[in-house]
């Protein structure tokens, strides 16, 4: 019986990983309200864009 040749685990195969120049980011769980996720979200885009300004935010509570 002759093996197939197809599947499996190829070099290059499949998407690219999504890594930063500072390396890759790692996947994060957490709950919250529907509210509460609003603001995560524009935080997580704030401190994606513009680190600095994130911390000082947070230097303010």
């Amino acid at each position: 019986m002759e093996s197939k040749k197809w599947g499996g685990v190829r070099e290059g195969a499949g998407r690219p990983k999504g890594k930063t120049a500072a390396g890759e980011r790692k996947g994060r769980n957490i709950r919250a309200f529907d509210d509460e996720w609003e603001l995560i979200k524009q935080f997580a885009k704030i401190v994606k864009t513009d680190r600095q300004r994130a911390e000082e935010l947070l230097k303010l509570l």
